[in-house]
């Protein structure tokens, strides 16, 4: 039997899936002013905003950014023609560090009128530790498999050729979102105890290592 004179190899994939605590959430808003022209629909909008802007800045250091998302001015579709009242609305992502006053926060905006609320959206950071665990759960996991596929052969492994991102990307983020639509509210000592959804964090990776020669016993059968 030929034995090939450059060391065999052995390829892998190494996948880690971790589930943890989400680190922020998102709060979708989008507030409303129609009215007969559109000079009046800015100022009803703008009135709400403000409403807005005074319940989150009475959240203080639990609210971490709030973002204007976007912004219209049109006429309300009727009879499949823009021929409507005027409508502006303003749409604002607001985002939460402090989990334990989601529940607060989505109660306090549901009460304004001309505001829709949604979400939350349980998200991680990009910077978020938990990602760097997944990258390095992924790496022992493929030393793990090409030293049981080394093992198989009677081999070992003896030098790592090459590690990338599988698909040339890190790990990645599969969240699980829990999302909602919030109305109005009447009942002054309403509360939400809403459960943050853990986090799914994928991390993958593909390795090249040389091992020893083969024991050619396995090839004989």
């Amino acid at each position: 039997m030929n034995v090939p004179d450059r060391a065999p190899q052995v390829v892998v994939r190494g996948e880690a899936v971790l589930l943890v605590e989400p680190e922020i959430a998102e709060l979708g808003l989008t507030v409303t002013g129609r009215a007969r022209d559109r000079q009046s629909a800015l100022e009803r909008c703008r009135a709400r905003q403000d409403e807005v802007t005074a319940v989150v800045t009475a959240a203080g250091d639990a609210v971490e950014t709030v973002e204007t998302t976007r912004v219209s001015v049109h006429r309300e579709v009727r009879n499949g023609r823009w021929d409507g009242d005027p409508v502006a609305s303003l749409h604002t992502t607001v985002t939460v560090a402090r989990l334990d006053a989601v529940g607060d926060l989505v109660v306090a905006l549901g009460r304004l009128d001309d505001v829709a609320v949604s979400g939350p959206s349980w998200r991680l950071r990009p910077e978020s530790p938990a990602v760097e665990q997944a990258r390095l759960a992924a790496v022992r996991d493929a030393v793990h498999r090409a030293r049981q596929y080394a093992a198989a052969f009677g081999a070992e492994l003896t030098a790592l050729l090459e590690i990338s991102d599988a698909g040339l990307s890190g790990g990645g983020f599969r969240v699980a979102e829990a999302m909602g639509a919030v109305g109005t509210f009447g009942d002054s000592e309403l509360t939400l105890d809403l459960t943050p959804a853990r986090q799914e964090v994928h991390g993958s990776v593909e390795v090249r290592f040389t091992m020893s020669a083969p024991d050619q016993e396995v090839f004989r059968g």
